[in-house]
């Protein structure tokens, strides 16, 4: 089974610290696509230049933060703990990457930038069933 929860914490929450476009420039102004399953579910992010993040499952007051790698940090009432992972920054507009370094359990999401904002968004995923 997929697990898109890490996933959907680390990009759809956001990292402490002064957050600079340096490495995220690719970013900046576009969409950011998450594709947590085969079935092509997942949810798009937006980072701003001021480090704050916002994304398509009506998530915001998060901040990021890039230094080699892209940390993401929840709303102080979350509750939840920074999450690091590699971020491709030589990904071009239109262009997707494929990486496990979100996931616990070694499954793959699919990252891609589309050009510009106002794209629709995937269906997001289920959630599993506690």
């Amino acid at each position: 089974m997929k697990t898109y929860i890490l996933a959907a914490a680390a990009f759809g929450l956001a990292a402490s610290g002064a957050a600079f476009a340096d490495g995220m420039d690719n970013a900046m102004g576009n969409t950011v696509r998450i594709i947590v399953n085969d079935a092509g579910q997942g949810f798009d992010v937006f980072f701003e230049t001021d480090g704050s993040y916002s994304d398509s499952l009506g998530r915001s007051g998060a901040t990021w933060a890039f230094d080699e790698q892209l940390c993401v940090t929840p709303p102080a009432e979350s509750g939840g703990d920074t999450t690091c992972g590699p971020w491709n920054e030589d990904l071009a507009a239109g262009g997707s990457w494929e990486t496990t370094g979100w996931s616990q359990d070694g499954s793959s999401i699919t990252i891609s930038i589309l050009e510009g904002r106002g794209h629709e968004a995937p269906t997001p995923p289920t959630p599993p069933a506690e």
